[in-house]
């Protein structure tokens, strides 16, 4: 599954806009590690914790971060205690989450000033390729009504970000996966899964 979703991961690294080097690193909704991991390896970071609320990914997250300065927390919320990080990350993510408004003011608590939440969201009212797996899966898994990214972006302004928004830059995608319809596919990745940028501003 890590596998899967590398691609994405290495588009939401190339749409930061500070350099990553020695940086503290959150990763919402962490899953088995493998962004964290990526980043450690790949950009330098200084350290990355990341939560899930799947005690099981978590197991894993952790029994595969080697030497890496990397901690995981099994939770739904950031865990008490986490905080000044210069950059949190979460790939669909927010779709899940009941309460956006408490995701958001839980996220600039534990960021510093000037630290950006880059929030890759497919998932959304405005996702033809997406609403029919929505719909089917929205009972078993509790998941609530799809989410206008008007909506999204609101609540995170109301809790006293600055919001940014962009594309991808998302560049082949894996054929395996993303068929049939691969041109639906290719217009998702392209067109309609954003990158939302949330920055806590400095302080006065």
């Amino acid at each position: 599954m890590q596998e899967e979703h590398v691609f994405v991961w290495k588009a939401m690294l190339d749409g930061v806009v500070v350099d990553l080097v020695s940086t503290r690193v959150l990763d919402i909704g962490c899953n088995r590690g493998g962004f964290l991991r990526l980043a450690y390896d790949c950009c330098g970071i200084a350290e990355g914790f990341g939560y899930d609320p799947a005690s099981a990914a978590v197991a894993d997250a952790r029994s595969l971060t080697g030497q890496r300065r990397l901690r995981f927390e099994v939770a739904d919320t950031v865990p008490v205690g986490w905080k000044d990080f210069d950059v949190a990350f979460s790939h669909e993510v927010l779709y899940l989450i009941h309460d956006l408004r408490a995701h958001a003011d839980a996220v600039f608590g534990a960021l510093a000033p000037d630290g950006s939440y880059y929030a890759v969201m497919g998932m959304h009212a405005a996702s033809p390729v997406t609403a029919a797996w929505h719909r089917e899966h929205s009972a078993e898994l509790d998941l609530p009504s799809l989410y206008d990214i008007d909506d999204v972006v609101a609540s995170f302004a109301a809790a006293g970000f600055e919001v940014a928004a962009s594309r991808l830059r998302i560049g082949f995608i894996p054929v395996a996966g993303h068929t049939p319809n691969l041109l639906e596919w290719l217009e998702y990745y392209n067109e309609t899964k954003l990158l939302l940028r949330f920055t806590r501003p400095s302080s006065l």
